[in-house]
Order: C-alpha cells, then structure tokens, then sequence
C-alpha cells in the first residue's frame, strides 16, 4: 500500500490511493486490506473493498481430482475471461506482462473499465458514507460482514491475486485539529453533531485516544515517533523496524525483549512528540481527537468548521479546548503520536514488567459507551482491573482498538474473554472489527458457511474464524 500510494501521487497529482495512513512503514498488499475490510482512518472513503478481483479457488471435479479456477472479475477492458480463445493466453498470463513492463521503467497505456457487469461493479464501498452517518443501531463495519464479492473478507480462504480500487479526490487544502474534552460523554455528542453531521461534509480522518493511551505513548512511544517525524512512515522506517525483528530473534537470553527495554529506557531523554500547548491539554483533559478537515472545492471545511464553532460556544470551553495545527510539523506529530500507541504499549509492558492482550471491536452507531469491566452480572468470579487500559479508535466509525496491561499471573486470556462478552451481549458490538478471527474468535455461522463456499476443501487458511482444521470441514 505504500508503494501503491507513491504510485498513484506521481500518476494522478490531484488523486490519492485508499490507503495513506494506518501501517504504512509495514507496506502491506492492498490484498491483505481487501481479505480483512482494513482502513479505520479513512472515514470519507470506508473500509477496504472492491468487486472487481482475480482470485484463485480450489474445488474438486466429479474424478476426483483437485481443480484450481480463476475467477476474474477484474472487468478491464482486453482481459475479460470472453477475451481469449481456449489455450491462448490468459488473464494472468497478460496481467504478468503489464506488471513486469512497468516494474522495467516502460510506459504502458493505462487500461479501462469494460462495459460488462464486472467492469461497472463496486471497486469501493461507495455507499459508506451514508452508512457511517445513519444515527442506528447497526457498526458500521466488521470482520464477519458477509457482503461482496468473495474476495472481500475472505481472511485466506481464496487466493487472491489482483485487486481494481477507485482512486479518491485529493483534498486542496486541508488543517489539523486536536481537540480535548474533559468527559466522554462530551467527545461522542462532538462525533455525532460535528463529524458525521451529514455525508457530504465528512472530515479526512477523525481519531480518538485516552488518558491511559497518552500517558503510554509519551512514556513508551517517543523514540519511534520522533523517527517518524524525521524519516516519514515508509521504507526507511520499514527496514528500521525489520531490523528491530531481526535482533528480537538473534538467539542470546532476552533478545525477544531487548530493543523495548532500549526503547523505555532512553525514552525520557527524547523530545516529547506533542507541541507544549497540546501536552498541557493531554495532561489536564482525559480524552482527545486528532481530526483532519479537507476541502474539496464544496464548501465542506467551512462547514465542519462552523459546526465546530458552535459546539464550542454552546458546550463552553472548560468542557472542550481546540488546537489548530500551525504548519505540516505540528500535523506530522499528531499522526506519529497516534501511529505509534501499538507499539508503544507493548514498549511500555516490557518496561514496567506487565503482560498485555489487544483487541479490536465495532461498537454501535449510535452508542460508544466504555465496555464495563470488573465484577460480571449473576456471576460469582469477576474480571481482573487492568493496571492500564488503552483506549484508542477510529472515532468517525465507532471501531476501537484496545490495549490491556495486566500484572503478571493474570490469565490474560479470560481476561480477553471477558471483554469480548461485554462488546457483544451488553453494548451490542460486534468483534473482531479489521483485525481477523485468526483461530482465537468463532465467526458467526453466516460468514463460516459463506467461507466454506468459497473453500469446499478447506486447503485455505484452516481452522480460521473457528471452522475445522481437517479436510473438507471434517469432525
């Protein structure tokens, strides 16, 4: 996705990829975003999604024999299924060509959109907007979402190859905002009356955090921010983390958590990520949102930022402070402090002797409330009190990406657990939201049997979502 959005800048200077925040210095496929539904931080543009694929499937013909079948639905004119003749040539064969010519340095045509039912389907969720800013009880996206082609969400059960995405319209002009509230009740009513007002006038990205996250991020995530603000999040911070990974593996005693404890230990000698003024918000203030407005030729910043005027005077300023960004460093901030709470956490857990668990859910529209934790209704035992609980989101769509730190010999697991059933039974929110099942969740039956369809076999990612590991989905 990096690389995809580097691509799209030299391509199209006032276009931009789906894709330019999130893990970008990981530099991701585009086809692991399709195969999850990720993109929290794209609120305008929604998770990522496309009808239009090729992809590989597995089944078994009436001899008995194992069958690979490319399904293309990419819908690009000249390599339609009904373009080539039996034995002569092949969509892959064709996609390999263009694909190498272009990796060489030469110049090739830009291909089109057939007129087929492929070449006009979806190639990303246009509808989100809407969706996002209808005020109901419904998430606005997550994992077991069974719409789509079956490339989408198909967390490994199909092989996907290539993947057509709608580009988007590069803002003119855009600012930053920190904004800090004193309650939380106070940031949600901000989210319904200021960012998802109507679907026209949506901001870039809107992002949540914490007290629990700022104190770990300014205590355990200055080294890896300031990196960021220097080198950028990509290849360069790509190949400093691989590097990381690489002396975590290195077989001396304590390599897995050596770099962290580097990290921790030299972290009060850095510069602090935030300008002074922001800090002074994050240390009086509990909660806080990095938000981004751009224009786009409509009127939408003056708008979003009218709204927020008014939600100021009306709520007051000892309930809410507003800071605008002054000039790209302050903005590059705001995203590395955000970008690195993930790996801050787990910094700050090697360096304070704790254990951590993560997880990732969608909470209702027109909900949000905090998950309870502690003592479990009708229940004898109760749940084990964090000694910090991170909380941080894509606030525009209501997903949530929290990190626990327990003392050690909690069993962090049935912590994990816990949590998952007050998401689900008692604010009715659906988990996991962009991260996979992998084998720890059960997906719902709908989308099992919906990953058994497009898997008779099971020879793709088994087990996955709680589905059989043996052959066929057998017992």
């Amino acid at each position: 996705i990096s690389d995809l959005s580097a691509k799209v800048a030299s391509w199209f200077s006032d276009r931009e990829s789906h894709s330019v925040l999130g893990s970008m210095f990981l530099n991701p496929t585009t086809a692991a975003g399709v195969a999850y539904g990720s993109g929290g931080t794209q609120l305008r543009k929604g998770p990522a999604r496309t009808d239009r694929a090729l992809y590989a499937k597995v089944s078994r013909d009436k001899w008995g024999e194992n069958v690979i079948a490319v399904v293309n639905t990419l819908g690009i004119d000249g390599i339609e299924d009904t373009d080539f003749q039996p034995g002569k040539g092949s969509v892959v064969e064709q996609l390999d060509m263009y694909a190498r010519d272009v990796k060489e340095g030469y110049r090739r045509s830009m291909g089109k959109s057939s007129k087929s039912k492929f070449g006009t389907a979806q190639a990303s969720d246009a509808q989100y907007p809407q969706k996002v800013c209808r005020d109901d009880g419904s998430v606005s996206r997550f994992n077991a979402d069974t719409e789509g082609e079956d490339c989408n969400r198909s967390e490994g059960k199909v092989l996907i190859l290539a993947t057509v995405h709608d580009t988007f319209p590069k803002p003119e002009q855009s600012k930053t905002y920190w904004v800090s509230f004193a309650v939380f009740e106070t940031s949600l009513a901000f989210r319904r009356e200021v960012c998802l007002d109507n679907p026209s006038d949506l901001p870039v990205s809107v992002e949540y955090m914490d007290r629990d996250s700022f104190d770990v991020v300014d205590g355990a995530g200055r080294v890896m921010g300031n990196l960021i603000k220097i080198v950028g999040a990509g290849s360069i911070m790509g190949k400093l983390w691989q590097l990381k990974l690489w002396i975590e593996a290195l077989p001396f005693n304590g390599a897995p958590l050596f770099c962290d404890k580097v990290l921790f230990n030299i972290n009060g000698f850095t510069p602090a990520l935030l300008p002074s003024r922001i800090m002074d918000a994050g240390r009086k203030m509990d909660h806080h949102v990095a938000m981004t407005i751009g224009e786009f030729g409509d009127g939408t910043m003056d708008r979003v930022l009218e709204r927020m005027d008014k939600f100021v005077e009306d709520r007051g300023e000892d309930k809410i402070k507003v800071y605008e960004c002054s000039g790209s460093g302050e903005e590059t901030s705001l995203m590395a402090f955000r970008f690195v709470a993930a790996a801050a956490f787990r910094t700050w857990c090697v360096g304070n002797g704790k254990q951590g668990i993560s997880i990732d859910y969608a909470l209702p529209k027109n909900g949000g409330a905090v998950p309870a934790l502690g003592k479990d209704d009708g229940e004898a035992s109760s749940q084990p009190i964090p000694v910090k609980r991170m909380r941080y989101s894509h606030f525009g769509c209501n997903v949530v990406h929290e990190d626990l730190a327990y003392e050690a010999g909690v069993d962090v697991h049935s912590a994990k657990m816990a949590l998952k059933k007050s998401v689900e039974h008692k604010c009715q929110g659906k988990l996991p939201a962009e991260h996979g099942h992998g084998t720890e969740y059960h997906a719902p039956e709908e989308a099992q049997q919906r990953w058994k369809k497009m898997d008779p076999l099971n020879v793709f990612n088994p087990g996955v979502g709680g589905l059989s590991t043996k052959f066929r989905y057998q017992d």
